[in-house]
C-alpha cells in the first residue's frame, strides 16, 4: 500500500513538473513578434495601377492607400513596422509622390494600419508608366514570415510575396473609339477635333466636364446623337487656342513645340 500510494505521489509530481515546464514556451502576444503583411498583396496580385491619363488637367495629384496588416492580437501600445523603398523605383519621393501618415505603425488596440500614398502628376508619366517598389521588412515589433503564396499561368507556378507590393503610375491616354484611327467615324471626328493627342482630350474633358467612362463606350458616336456634339466642342476649343495664342500664352502639345490645333471643320 505504501508504495501505490509513493507511485501515486511521484506521477502527480511528475505530470505538475511536465505542466510547469509546458507555460515556459508559451506564446505571448505582448512580448513576442508578429508576422505583418500587405493585407490587398494576392487579391491585387501585388500592385495598383494610377493613371492620370483620361483625368480632367485640373486634377493635380490621387491617394492610393494599402492595408497593411498583422496576425495576431492587438497591444495595448504603438508598435511601428519597417516599410523600405527599393532604389529602383521610377517614381521618386517629393517629385512623384508623398506618404500622408505621420508615423508608419499599427495603433494601440488595432490590426491593421491604413498607409496613405499621394501620387504627384507629373510630366514625366506622359512619356512613360513609372513605379513605386515597397517591402514590409522585420524590425523590433513584426517579422515577415507571412511570405509567400504561389500562382500559375499557363502552367508556370510563380511565387509571390505577401510583403511586397509595387505602384505603378502613368499620365497616357489612349483615343476614346470614335477618335481612333481606322474607326468608321475616325474622319468625321478628325474634321473637327484634328488629331488626336493625349493633352487636346484631357482640355476636351476638362472644358467641358465631360465624363469619361461614357466617351470610351464604343456606341458613344451614335447614341443621342452625340455626334452633332463635335462641331461645338471643336469650335469651342479652337475659341480658346486663339484667346490663349492672342495672350502669349500659346497652347503646345506634350513636345513643347507644336502647337495644339483643331480640324479644318472647327470654326
Amino acid at each position: 500500500m505504501k508504495k501505490i500510494s509513493f507511485y501515486i505521489c511521484l506521477c502527480t509530481l511528475l505530470v505538475a513538473s511536465a505542466c510547469k515546464q509546458e507555460t515556459i514556451g508559451t506564446y505571448n502576444n505582448d512580448n513576442s513578434k508578429t508576422a505583418i503583411y500587405f493585407a490587398e498583396a494576392k487579391s491585387v496580385s501585388n500592385q495598383k495601377f494610377v493613371s492620370f491619363g483620361y483625368s480632367k488637367t485640373t486634377v493635380a495629384d490621387s491617394v492610393v492607400t494599402f492595408i497593411v496588416r498583422q496576425i495576431g492580437e492587438p497591444v495595448n501600445h504603438d508598435r511601428v513596422y519597417n516599410l523600405t523603398i527599393a532604389d529602383s523605383s521610377g517614381l521618386k519621393k517629393g517629385t512623384d509622390y508623398q506618404i500622408l501618415n505621420t508615423a508608419l505603425a499599427i495603433k494601440a488596440g488595432k490590426v491593421a494600419d491604413t498607409l496613405k500614398i499621394k501620387l504627384l502628376r507629373n510630366p514625366a508619366m506622359r512619356a512613360a508608366a513609372r513605379s513605386l517598389y515597397m517591402d514590409l521588412k522585420p524590425n523590433e515589433n513584426f517579422t515577415n514570415d507571412y511570405l509567400s503564396y504561389n500562382t500559375t499561368t499557363n502552367g508556370v507556378v510563380s511565387t509571390n510575396y505577401y510583403t511586397r507590393m509595387a505602384l505603378k503610375a502613368d499620365d497616357i491616354a489612349g483615343p476614346p473609339p470614335f477618335w481612333t484611327v481606322g474607326s468608321s467615324y475616325y474622319s468625321y471626328t478628325f474634321g473637327y477635333l484634328g488629331a488626336f493627342s493625349m493633352l487636346k482630350f484631357q482640355l476636351l474633358i476638362t472644358t467641358y466636364n465631360l465624363d469619361v467612362n461614357e466617351l470610351i463606350v464604343p456606341t458613344w458616336f451614335t447614341a443621342n446623337g452625340n455626334y452633332v456634339r463635335l462641331g461645338g466642342w471643336a469650335d469651342g476649343l479652337k475659341s480658346y487656342l486663339t484667346r490663349m495664342a492672342a495672350a502669349g500664352t500659346p497652347v503646345y502639345e506634350a513636345d513643347g513645340v507644336t502647337l495644339m490645333t483643331m480640324g479644318v471643320n472647327a470654326k
